[in-house]
């Protein structure tokens, strides 16, 4: 998958060397997808010929390999630790919703499954459960993430996309194409290993719905639905079906393709709606840097991914921040940030006042009327 630099001259769908900046921030901070803070500015670029978004910066081949072979922590590390959607049912595991969703669009699965970046497995071992008459395999580039897979049983084995041998019946890919520096070539590798009647499902995040995908740094290209299938028309694979979000992950697509003789490439330039969303977090960003001028010492609650964009993008990294509160203060991300995270009913132990809310906006509310009743006063700025 990771086997050659970024270089972001070209277009990778339609050769195209014409780009227009459409989010810059040289704050010397860059958000990754599994919420740490790089050494990177934000600069993203958009295709003047087919409106694909993708990184203006280089990215070396060693860095991506050490970016993903050993610093990666989304569903590679070794605490086995994976992401958990709150619901009113209560928490879903991300391996949970990621199975029932390829489910929707493929809803039996039999001989060869291969799933490309499989992590430690998590989603790999829910499918194996499901159709136990089909051979389940992985790749992935952690070396931690592989070890941790073959403990449950699971073969999968340290490849890229380059390294796959045979034919699959079934290719899944979930969270990968963003992240590879060619995308073409990444489609052509998984065709090449597709039976003739096999199917690829790949997921990743969509330009089409809103969301602040376009601030990953580690997140190569971005694309809406359409760039999807005329990468796949480009290197001879058909899409069969698509699904736009699911109620969990709403800027998410999901596709099935087959094989088919190359067809001809035909894209047209759509500017993605994502690119609202960019504008509304640069206000946001303005909005936390007049907060910190107006209390400049204060208490955020939170710490996790919206958190790290916040801290990457305004002057967050650079306020006296007393303390985090997290009612998950055990969770990875926690460990690397230079203030103590502590559950929220310890506040009073820190002389809090002012807490920055710095959490998906659909729980401002509760957290707020929370925040109040312990006589503390939550800002919110999404």
């Amino acid at each position: 998958m990771i086997d050659a630099s970024y270089d972001p001259a070209i277009c990778d769908l339609c050769a195209c060397r014409e780009f227009r900046v459409i989010a810059s921030i040289d704050t010397a901070r860059g958000m990754t997808s599994d919420s740490r803070i790089l050494l990177r500015s934000l600069n993203k670029i958009i295709c003047q010929n087919c409106g694909l978004v993708r990184d203006g910066n280089t990215f070396a081949a060693t860095d991506l390999k050490e970016h993903y072979g050993n610093s990666y922590q989304l569903n590679t590390n070794e605490s086995g630790e994976e992401h958990v959607f709150y619901t009113a049912s209560g928490p879903v595991p991300r391996s949970q919703l990621i199975h029932d969703w390829i489910l929707q669009v493929k809803p039996t699965m039999s001989g060869r499954v291969l799933e490309v970046g499989c992590g430690q497995g998590s989603v790999l071992e829910r499918l194996a459960a499901s159709f136990p008459s089909a051979k389940f395999s992985g790749i992935e580039l952690n070396e931690c993430a592989v070890t941790r897979a073959s403990r449950k049983g699971l073969d999968v084995h340290a490849a890229s996309s380059q390294d796959i041998s045979g034919f699959y019946d079934t290719i899944i890919a979930f969270g990968v194409l963003e992240h590879v520096p060619h995308p073409t070539s990444f489609l052509r590798d998984l065709r090449a290993h597709l039976s003739e009647d096999g199917d690829l499902v790949i997921g990743q995040p969509m330009q089409d719905a809103p969301g602040y995908d376009l601030f990953f740094v580690d997140h190569l290209h971005h694309f809406t639905m359409e760039h999807v299938r005329a990468l796949g028309a480009k290197v001879g694979l058909e899409q069969s079906q698509v699904i736009a979000g699911c109620a969990l992950v709403p800027n998410f697509s999901l596709h099935r393709l087959h094989k088919v003789e190359r067809q001809s490439l035909s894209v047209f330039f759509q500017n993605p709606l994502s690119l609202e969303s960019v504008r509304q977090y640069f206000a946001a960003f303005a909005r936390i840097d007049n907060v910190l001028r107006e209390h400049p010492k204060i208490a955020v609650f939170g710490t996790g991914e919206v958190f790290a964009l916040m801290y990457a993008y305004s002057n967050l990294a650079h306020a006296d921040i007393v303390c985090g509160l997290d009612d998950n203060r055990d969770r990875r991300e926690n460990h690397h940030w230079p203030f103590p995270v502590i559950l929220p009913d310890k506040a009073p132990d820190f002389s809090v006042n002012d807490v920055l809310l710095s959490i998906n906006p659909r729980y401002n509310q509760t957290v707020s009327k929370r925040l109040l009743q312990m006589g503390l006063n939550p800002i919110s700025v999404l």
